[in-house]
């Protein structure tokens, strides 16, 4: 973040034609015709407090102001008319704000779409400035500004006296250049704010940020945003295109007093993080708790001035948090990353670092942090760097520095976290595990929403296990009748008995938790007969099959996949495993259409590549690697697609790039499960790259490869 200059508002005249406000609240229509205006800026100009401005569904090639505020219990709204999503385009322009309130209290902006701006060079698609109170912005789409300094929705609290009583609830922003600023500000002299169930994503620099000390939005440095609530918002890809690129999806810069709880972020350059970066500006009394951060590309949590001439983070408390496989990028932060920041608690977090291993990233200016009660776990070497001393393991680390006395070093035993799934998994040595006099906070919850202490002692991450069948009903549980019987009306999985609620009781030869046909268990939950078509989810396999009520396919290549002129195929068994490699080249067929290769960046498409050999005719799995979807891959400007992952996790592909015409995948390192070679290759052997949309491309080996032997299979045409 950088400061910037603030547009200043020039003096506005606006007149209603024959249009006099009544004493009693009023409803204003703004359509295309038949409304009682056609313009939305006309339809405020006339506005008094209680009034609601309803606009009709339409393009409004306008950028508006309020003129005036409401009054206390009579807010002036501008909305979208019920049902309908009317859209403020700014038809191109620089703007630089589609909507605008100068000090005006008691104002509602809800349901609007607003897109459009284009050559920014400090704009909004909502700003708020001055002084007001009772200022609600919710349910509005925001996207598609472009420019420098293009933001979704920035809130300046620029008076002496604050802006307060702000709501910014359940917005959408995406798609908007907001470099070198953010997408969602609240800024200055902000005092007793929400921010809560924002979705953000897919923007240029900081998601959601609160700042304090930035001179230009509020001479008073002492003035900053306070007693505020960021939570249950979701920041999706939030990376800066400058510096380096260390945009976090939450951010908060010199606040103080607040509470950050209940929120994701996923594939942004950081996930979350408390910084103070002007000189004499501290950061304080924050509180992050209960949040999920998943696959951010340099780290999960950071704090502290990120200089020695910066501002300072103190006093404030990391508590209850779940961080997985942060890092991405392997630049050598790990999942906390602390700077230079003073007398600072992390306690009851969960951190699962990548195969890289490193946990704590800590070189100068951290002082009197305490780390306790946390659970550490990778898969690789695990590393604890502090204050610039470098730590294998946690025991040598609570050796050399008093930290983690209670700490664990343990797999979490998240349920499915790659896909999201962070709740905790039976066994988990994270439940029960917190300090047996931990009190919750008032309003605290675990990221569902349910209870923060849900056994004997509290549990450790974002999540508080759900105890089935302790009489009380909490997310997810439909039921809990104090037992873990099936059949008795709520079953052993708290789901009341029937047909297609997981659990199999009298009368049902299988229950796969639902009622639909064609996957083994059919809507009355009787078995389908063996052979019965089903899809057993493996990009892998063919002829997928029923046998005794599970799904079964043939470990076979598909008969039909697109064909190239040129293919190479090369498998190198290295000793150690580290040296093992993987290479596949496909080249010259007919071009592809960009459509079928789907969206592995933000639509969950994945690529697992296979390899059969066969032997005696029949075909068998030798290889399979998959490049799962999400933060390793980039989007080459219509061209196609490019992963990358320089740790090679989870199955060894380290690149892989698709274009229309040409695709190329590379793996490396003892996650490639390499086949015994030689391969057979009686009468070939095949390989195939299966898009999870249902795409696939194939090459074809047959004998003789140019190499087949103990250490290598290398195979191609030209």
């Amino acid at each position: 973040m950088r400061p910037r200059l603030l547009g200043i508002l020039s003096a506005v005249t606006l007149q209603a034609a024959a249009f006099q406000a009544s004493a009693s609240p009023a409803v204003l229509v703004v359509a295309p015709s038949g409304g009682d205006f056609t313009s939305v800026q006309a339809a405020l100009a006339a506005a008094q407090p209680g009034d609601s401005v309803r606009v009709r569904a339409g393009v409004y090639a306008e950028t508006v102001v309020f003129p005036r505020g409401g009054a206390p219990g009579a807010p002036i709204a501008l909305e979208a008319w019920p049902g309908e999503q009317p859209v403020l385009d700014g038809g191109g322009g620089p703007g630089p704000d589609l909507l605008r309130i100068d000090d005006a209290s008691h104002v509602r902006v809800l349901g609007l779409e607003l897109r459009g701006l284009r050559g920014v060079r400090d704009g909004s698609g909502i700003r708020v400035t001055g002084a007001a109170t009772d200022v609600v912005l919710r349910g509005n789409r925001i996207h598609d500004l472009r420019g420098r300094n293009a933001m979704g929705i920035t809130v300046y609290g620029t008076r002496a006296t604050a802006i307060s009583g702000l709501t910014i609830e359940a917005n959408e922003i995406s798609d908007c250049d907001a470099a070198p600023s953010e997408a969602l500000t609240v800024n200055g002299n902000v005092d007793g704010f929400v921010i809560a169930g924002n979705r953000v994503h897919d923007v240029n620099n900081i998601g959601i940020v609160a700042i304090g000390g930035e001179t230009d939005v509020q001479p008073d440095p002492s003035l900053v945003a306070r007693n505020g609530a960021i939570r249950d918002n979701h920041v999706a890809r939030a990376r800066s295109s400058y510096g380096g690129g260390y945009a976090a999806g939450i951010y908060v810069d010199g606040g103080r007093d607040l509470v950050v709880e209940r929120n994701l972020v996923t594939m942004s350059d950081l996930g979350l993080e408390i910084g103070a970066e002007n000189r004499g500006v501290v950061a304080r009394n924050v509180h992050v708790r209960e949040n999920v951060f998943l696959a951010n590309d340099k780290a999960c949590l950071v704090f502290g001035g990120y200089g020695a001439g910066t501002g300072r983070v103190r006093d404030s408390r990391f508590t209850h948090n779940t961080c997985w496989g942060n890092d991405t990028l392997g630049s050598g932060n790990g999942e906390l990353w602390i700077q230079y920041a003073e007398d600072n608690v992390v306690s009851h977090n969960v951190f699962h670092a990548t195969a890289a291993g490193l946990l704590v990233s800590s070189w100068t200016g951290n002082v009197g942090t305490v780390l306790d009660r946390n659970l550490w776990f990778t898969t690789g070497a695990p590393r604890f760097l502090w204050n610039g001393t470098e730590h294998a393991g946690l025991a040598a680390f609570r050796a050399a520095t008093g930290q983690e006395a209670n700490g664990l070093f343990a797999d979490p035993r998240l349920v499915a976290p790659a896909a999201g799934d962070v709740h905790l998994g039976a066994g988990s040595p994270a439940i029960d595990a917190g300090d047996p006099a931990f009190v919750p906070a008032a309003g605290e919850t675990d990221v569902d929403g349910g209870p923060r202490v849900g056994g004997p002692r509290v549990d450790l991450g974002a999540d508080e296990a759900t105890r089935c069948g302790d009489g009380v009903v909490e997310a997810p549980e439909q039921c809990d009748d104090s037992n873990l019987d099936s059949g008795d009306g709520c079953d052993a999985n708290c789901t009341p008995t029937g047909c297609g609620n997981g659990a199999v009781t009298a009368g049902e030869a299988c229950d796969d938790g639902n009622r639909a046909g064609g996957d083994c268990c059919d809507a009355a939950c009787a078995l389908e007969p063996p052979g019965s078509p089903c899809a057993d989810g493996d990009p892998c396999t063919q002829r997928d099959g029923c046998t005794a009520g599970t799904c079964v396919g043939q470990e076979e290549p598909a008969p039909t996949c697109r064909v190239a002129h040129s293919t190479m195929l090369q498998i190198c068994d290295g000793s150690p495993d580290t040296k093992d490699r993987l290479g596949w080249r496909w080249k010259g067929g007919a071009a592809v259409p960009l459509a079928e290769l789907g969206d592995p960046v933000a639509g969950g498409t994945a690529y697992t590549l296979c390899v059969y050999d066969a032997a005696g005719g029949t075909p068998h799995l030798a290889l399979r690697a998959t490049a799962p979807p999400g933060a390793r891959w980039r989007a080459r400007g219509g061209r196609g697609f490019r992963y990358g992952d320089g740790l090679a996790t989870p199955d060894g592909v380290q690149k892989l790039s698709l274009g229309p015409t040409a695709i190329t995948l590379n793996g490396r390192g003892a996650a490639l499960a390499l086949p015994p070679l030689p391969l057979a290759q009686d009468p070939a052997v095949m390989a195939q790259l299966h898009a999870s949309t249902g795409a696939c491309w194939t090459s074809a080996h047959a004998p003789p490869a140019r190499r087949n032997d103990p250490a290598q299979f290398r195979d191609g045409s030209d």
